[in-house]
């Protein structure tokens, strides 16, 4: 293609006779580069990078927010969860020091010798915490109210709600003391007493640890 568009210079000058006495004179064809893009086409390209990168930082800040905000649920939770357990553990203990005060514990021996071995004991309620139990007694006043009650309403209740009658201290897990309750009950051959066992956490408060741990979750959560 080069040596054709030379050839047709050639004879076009020898025509007009403005190279007869003029020397040959070679031409090159040099490629020209392409124009460049239109200036709209690349802001196009560069606001579409800025859009992307707008959205990559927004998802960032998105994730960390939500990491930010497990942490505080978490963290909301574990508080909530070890606070309500010191402050009820703190009301037990505040009632244990008041009962010793009123009702102090005797010992196990003592307690089987004076009143398992006399067939008196009606319910005995050990709290593994504190190694303590605390006991109710059979009581002619009680027997009495149970057949008032029984009388007027046909129904006799399981349960009064009144302070123990006798507490003793007994250093053993709630199995072992319950073995050696029951024992000691048929080593004296008198009528079975009641085994309970006052655990802590006990279910009611669990339940208001839970209800009190959710509660302050769901508060939490619903801060943006």
């Amino acid at each position: 293609m080069a040596l054709r568009s030379l050839s047709r210079l050639r004879l076009l000058s020898r025509r007009f006779g403005c190279l007869r006495h003029s020397p040959l004179v070679s031409y090159r064809v040099v490629s020209a580069p392409l124009p460049s893009a239109h200036p709209f086409s690349t802001f196009v390209d560069d606001e579409a990078e800025r859009k992307s990168k707008i959205e990559q930082e927004r998802k960032e800040s998105e994730d960390k927010r939500k990491v930010r905000r497990a942490y505080a649920l978490g963290g909301c939770l574990m508080v909530m969860w070890f606070s309500t357990h010191a402050i009820l553990l703190y009301k037990r203990r505040n009632e244990f020091r008041l009962l010793n005060d009123k009702i102090p514990p005797i010992e196990w021996e003592d307690f089987k010798r004076e009143y398992v071995e006399k067939g008196l004991v009606k319910t005995v309620v050990f709290q593994p915490h504190f190694e303590v139990g605390n006991v109710y007694l059979h009581s002619p006043q009680e027997q009495a109210m149970k057949k008032k009650i029984v009388d007027l309403l046909h129904a006799a209740p399981d349960k009064f709600s009144r302070p123990p009658d006798v507490r003793f201290i007994l250093e053993a897990s709630a199995k072992d003391a319950k073995k050696l309750f029951d024992e000691a009950i048929l080593k004296a051959k008198v009528d079975k007493a009641e085994f309970e066992l006052d655990e802590f956490p006990s279910y009611r408060e669990l339940s208001f640890i839970l209800a009190s741990s959710i509660f302050a979750v769901a508060a939490v959560s619903l801060v943006k």
